[in-house]
């Protein structure tokens, strides 16, 4: 099958240009502002704090943004960030260039990005079923998956590393601005979905009710409680031998560490571009559970090579398979999302997934920088390849890998 047939869609075509520029811009303002506050005379510490604040803004937008998704029109979400974000890079591009940059306008603006980004994707998520037939779904995910590690981790950094390194750091921030409102005036052209997203009677309630009531649904819903669960577990003992101790190792290993470092997340981002395309390309499974959780389980197993061997080559096909595995379960996970939960209830699933997803990220990094002061590199990998086997095998021991019938959405067991 055709991996771009879903942008022959006319209702979806401009839905998906915003979310590829959305990706692009958020993927180059890490880099921006890294650059920006360097330019300033920032000590490595004061870069530390300025960057912090965009996860902070992630980490405090992201289960508001499900309340606000399920509260408002979807669409009108879309345009409300994408204004805002490009004022604020707009803004701090300008000020960056005319010379009245500071520390801590980088830091606002920083904070400001991170949050209101965390309300495009609930929204996004929950707006895509509402334009898009049932049997295109895994298409359309494994479209987006592919997108994401090509826009945001390659291109993005690429083109804004490129434009800053020929001109100046503001270049770069009007460079993302710009993505930004072309963004906005694309989304413009989305269309308003043939079925109402209007909250309807949940508008009469508190925001904090709606909250409570996302969360009561997640817990009380089987497969969505089990999913939440392997993942967080996941991304807690798989992001920080990732991000820390493999690049040490290999920094440690090679004479050209860096290069080999940056040679193998080459590799796992190929990998999650092919998995996502290879996983569009499929019909959803009906056991989709258990094949999402068994394929993200086995993918964390080529963790584990670097615990025998500080061979590039070997790793970097690990890491491909890892890459391809996990981009194949996030294409199931979020096209079960789409088609087994309720319309008025998906931003806010949507929300807690990212919630996960952004929340276990530093704390993996936390506890891995501790651990790695008392057990050795080794047993560490070790932990990241056979962790998430353990977790599925465990929910499935008791029960909670089995999929719920299309009538049935809430299991209590």
């Amino acid at each position: 099958m055709n991996p771009l047939r879903p942008l022959s869609l006319p209702a979806y075509r401009p839905l998906f240009i915003a979310m590829a520029l959305t990706i692009f811009a958020q993927g180059a303002w890490a880099l921006y502002l890294a650059m920006q506050t360097l330019e300033l005379g920032a000590t490595p510490a004061q870069l530390s704090t300025v960057v912090a604040w965009s996860g902070i803004g992630l980490l405090l937008g992201s289960m508001p943004a499900g309340v606000v998704a399920d509260r408002l029109p979807k669409r009108s979400v879309l345009l409300g960030v994408l204004a805002l974000n490009t004022a604020v890079a707009a803004l701090t591009a300008g000020a960056a260039a005319g010379g009245a940059v500071a520390p801590w306008m980088l830091g606002l603006s920083a904070f400001l990005i991170g949050a209101s980004t965390a309300f495009f994707f609930p929204a996004y998520t929950a707006l895509v079923p509402l334009l898009v037939p049932a049997d295109e779904l895994m298409a359309v995910n494994g479209l987006e998956g592919a997108a994401r590690p090509l826009l945001g981790q390659a291109l993005a950094p690429a083109a804004v590393g490129a434009v800053i390194g020929a001109s100046l750091p503001a270049a770069g921030g009007l460079l993302i601005a710009g993505a930004l409102a072309v963004a906005f005036m694309v989304a413009l052209r989305v269309p308003r979905p043939a079925v109402s997203d209007e909250p309807g009677e949940r508008s009469e309630t508190s925001p904090l009710r709606d909250l409570l009531e996302g969360f009561t649904y997640a817990a009380r819903t089987r497969w969505i409680r089990s999913s939440v669960v392997f993942a967080a577990l996941m991304g807690l003992g798989v992001t920080g031998p990732l991000e820390v101790l493999l690049p040490a190792s290999m920094r440690a290993s090679h004479a050209d560490g860096a290069a080999h470092y940056g040679a193998v997340l080459a590799a796992l981002g190929i990998g999650g571009l092919a998995g996502s395309l290879i996983a569009g390309s499929w019909s959803a499974p009906r056991r989709f559970l258990p094949v999402m959780v068994g394929t993200w389980a086995l993918g964390c197993l080529p963790l584990s090579i670097p615990a025998f061997t500080a061979n590039p080559w070997l790793i970097g096909a690990g890491l491909a398979l890892y890459g391809a595995l996990i981009g194949a379960g996030m294409v199931i996970w979020g096209t079960a999302l789409q088609e087994h939960v309720p319309p008025n209830m998906l931003g806010r699933v949507a929300s807690l997934d990212f919630f996960i997803s952004v929340a276990f990220m530093p704390l993996s990094i936390a506890v891995t920088g501790i651990l790695s002061q008392y057990l050795e590199p080794r047993v560490l990998f070790l932990g990241a390849g056979l962790l998430p086997m353990g977790a599925a095998a465990s929910l499935a021991i008791v029960g909670q890998l089995r999929t719920p019938s299309p009538a049935v959405q809430e299991d209590e067991v």
